[in-house]
């Protein structure tokens, strides 16, 4: 692999899915390593103590140290947090939420107000997807976030923009195929370049999950690593999309555009690939 292969070339480029770890200077060494790989914005937030990350307080003040390069997003339990929550969120400043470890399901009805409030104030949601890392003290399940959940609030919710991460983890063609179909929803490819689920899938395997022609308008680029890794998280991704042989135009798309779409900063055009039904005038 050459030390181009860990550089993104796309100016603006984004990176659409990182943490804030609770570690000194941690935002600002994150920022550095990150405009050495040609990564200009980030968007971040953190999961707590827990997971030895920042709180939202945290990341907001790190937001507000390096604006024109740190994208917050705010965390919430789902389950716990209420449409308060979300409303403070906006008036804080925060860009987007965070969900997850939910203690219940992605789609239960008593999620509806807060995918509502959101919805009405413009704020997407990352969704973690699929299993996690085991931590102690986090009591949650992987059935809550099987990227399935996200199908019918994405479709009750049709201007609240969605982001599955990591594919669903193992569900990845349900993950992609929502995608394709789905205009709100968004999908990311992250994952841990020392032994994560990437790095036993080839190129070809991603080009059979990404086989529609737009498929390049639904990837959202992104690391969800430790800035040490950074460098060796870009290189998988650009070996897993490979095969697909991505145009300049597909290449801004991934790595900075889709970004900028699910933040709300460019509008979405997207047309479903497959099962469009043609209402008839009768």
């Amino acid at each position: 692999m050459s030390a181009t292969d860990n550089v993104i070339g796309v100016s603006g480029a984004v990176d659409g899915h990182a943490h804030l770890l609770a570690e000194p200077d941690y935002a600002a060494r994150h920022l550095e390593t990150a405009a050495a790989c040609g990564i200009e914005r980030v968007v971040v937030s953190g999961l707590g103590s827990t997971w030895g990350m920042l709180d939202n307080a945290g990341v907001l003040a790190a937001a507000e140290a390096f604006p024109e390069q740190l994208v917050p997003l705010c965390f919430l339990v789902l389950g716990r947090a209420g449409v308060d929550v979300v409303t403070a969120a906006k008036s804080r400043g925060f860009r987007g939420l965070k969900m997850t470890q939910p203690l219940i399901p992605y789609d239960d009805e008593r999620a509806f107000p807060v995918y509502a409030k959101a919805e009405e104030l413009g704020l997407p949601i990352l969704f973690h997807s699929g299993v996690m890392a085991h931590v102690r003290g986090v009591y949650t399940s992987a059935e809550f976030m099987r990227p399935m959940r996200l199908d019918g609030v994405a479709r009750r919710f049709p201007d609240l923009r969605l982001q599955i991460a990591h594919l669903g983890v193992p569900e990845y063609e349900t993950a992609t195929t929502l995608a394709r179909i789905v205009p709100n929803i968004y999908v990311d490819a992250t994952g841990s370049p020392n032994g994560g689920w990437y790095t036993a899938k080839s190129a070809e395997f991603m080009a059979g999950l990404f086989h529609w022609e737009t498929w390049g308008r639904k990837l959202i680029f992104g690391t969800d690593v430790h800035y040490r890794d950074l460098p060796a998280a870009i290189g998988h991704h650009r070996r897993l999309l490979s095969a697909l042989a991505l145009t300049p135009a597909e290449q801004a798309r991934v790595y900075r555009d889709n970004a900028r779409e699910f933040l709300g900063e460019i509008q979405s055009n997207y047309q479903t690939v497959g099962y469009v039904v043609e209402k008839s005038d009768d």
